[in-house]
């Protein structure tokens, strides 16, 4: 995983925002999830599996982040994957760590079974569970954070090569349906932490215009930032100067951040490497165009005026409309 990606799962771990973000995202902004009823959950699978020529390798995989929801009638687990470029695979990928989820449960329903000793019948003993035994759900969302939609494979049917199948046969194969969440359809207005201004700006980054736009109209809340949420802004905007500058922007007393100055100077900072390269690209433009001029005049045997063109600059003009340069 790159940085990027590391510091977004750090930021969506904690419950407050990993509660934030499934409500925002899955129940349109509609306060579903409490914070308080989220627990912790294992994320990473681990196991032998077995390559080709039949030797055993040892393999693992994890999760990006994963939570547990504890409530009085049921339990769900909810998995969330990020990601910032198409993965033609994800379909496979999400449908592998969900299956591995189930398959952990399973084997520690097998072992708690056993030291109980209550199985009953074949069938208990084959299956190692009884039959009124049930497992815990989970959901698995990807969050794309990249830019645009995502256009790769949504289901496992959209990785085969269905073509010439017959409607029989196409209706018994077997499929995964994946949850895909892509940041440029979110309204951050669904969301009531740091994830609204996150998701704000990350949507814009690449609209200057609108990008300022947003700062002006939501000023008081960039004003007004925790630690954690300064920090992954700074991050997935590629602020990175803008750490050195987070204690000159803190509020002793509440503990907030002001981001409007940072970004601020972003916006500056952009506009003045913009006039650097304007006025670069416009004195490389004005080299080659006094370069083609000087040619013309030497070819024609008009040294005289090439000289004059050198010195001053209403002779250049005029020559260059001369020759229309």
């Amino acid at each position: 995983m790159g940085r990027k990606n590391n510091e977004l799962c750090w930021y969506l771990n904690k419950a407050e925002i990993f509660a934030d973000f499934c409500n925002g995202s899955i129940y349109g902004g509609r306060a579903v999830i409490a914070p308080q009823e989220l627990a912790e959950a294992q994320k990473h699978y681990s196991g032998n599996r077995k390559r080709w020529e039949g030797k055993r390798i040892s393999g693992s995989r994890s999760r990006d982040v994963i939570k547990l929801l504890c409530r009085k009638d049921h339990f769900i687990k909810i998995a969330v994957e990020n990601q910032d470029r198409m993965n033609y695979c994800m379909p496979l990928r999400c449908g592998e760590y969900d299956l591995l989820e189930i398959s952990r449960q399973v084997r520690r329903l097998r072992e708690q079974r056993k030291r109980e000793g209550t199985l009953k019948g074949g069938e208990e003993y084959l299956s190692g569970m009884k039959e009124t035994d049930r497992l815990i759900p989970i959901v698995t969302v990807v969050f794309f954070h990249g830019k645009g939609k995502w256009t790769a494979a949504r289901q496992l049917r959209d990785m085969l090569d269905m073509e010439g199948m017959d409607r029989e046969l196409e209706r018994l194969m077997m499929n995964y349906q994946m949850n895909v969440v892509c940041l440029e359809d979110l309204n951050e207005d669904d969301f009531k932490t740091g994830l609204r201004e996150l998701i704000g700006l990350m949507k814009r980054r690449g609209d200057k215009e609108e990008f300022q736009k947003y700062c002006e109209e939501n000023e008081e809340r960039l004003r007004h930032m925790d630690a954690d949420t300064y920090d992954v802004i700074c991050t997935m905007l590629d602020m990175d100067s803008f750490f050195q500058k987070k204690e000159d922007s803190c509020d002793d007393e509440q503990e907030e951040y002001d981001m409007c100055t940072a970004v601020r100077e972003l916006i500056k900072d952009g506009e003045k490497i913009g006039e650097k390269r304007g006025e670069k690209r416009g004195r490389e433009q004005g080299e080659k165009r006094l370069g083609l001029l000087m040619e013309k005049l030497i070819k024609d045997g008009r040294q005289e005026d090439a000289l004059r063109a050198s010195r001053y600059a209403a002779a250049r003009k005029r020559l260059y409309l001369e020759y229309g340069l």
